[in-house]
């Protein structure tokens, strides 16, 4: 008896993530970003992947909130492990490029591109790619496209 009630309480449970999920995008997609980051957030709370991810994306780009690497940071750790492959790509992002104080980190990168591949996101795989054959040519950082060089397997860590 008490597994049929858990079971009950679990299915509206998510029933509730998917329309707070839903209810999110629909602010967003009305310019109310800040009640779609509420929205997302109950969603997110209520083991919703996909509210973990929309909020993790708003977070990661400051999108009618203010940017917080370290928040989205979690957020897509949380969706990855419910294997988003989206999730697992800004991630692996976060890693590489070292943004918002996180240690840039190519072996974690490497290893949430990885997944991401495994899910099939093509993007992913790419930069998966380019980590494992250690070479990925880059511009100077100066606003000279000309120039560019090759990490080298000193650079990743191997």
């Amino acid at each position: 008896m008490i597994k049929i009630v858990i079971g009950i309480l679990l299915l509206l449970s998510i029933n509730l993530s998917a329309d707070l999920y839903s209810d999110g995008v629909e602010a967003y997609n009305n310019g109310d970003k800040i009640s779609a980051s509420r929205y997302y957030l109950r969603a997110c709370k209520g083991g919703s992947t996909r509210g973990c991810l929309k909020l993790g994306i708003l977070y990661y780009a400051g999108d009618g909130i203010k940017v917080d690497i370290i928040k989205a940071k979690k957020l897509f750790a949380k969706a990855c492990k419910e294997l988003s492959p989206d999730a697992c790509y800004y991630l692996a992002n976060i890693y590489k490029r070292g943004l918002g104080g996180v240690k840039r980190d190519f072996k974690k990168a490497r290893t949430y591109y990885r997944v991401g591949c495994k899910q099939r996101l093509i993007k992913s795989c790419k930069e998966y790619n380019l980590i494992r054959n250690k070479r990925e040519i880059v511009g100077t950082g100066n606003g000279d496209h000309n120039f560019s060089y090759t990490y080298t397997t000193e650079v990743y860590g191997g």
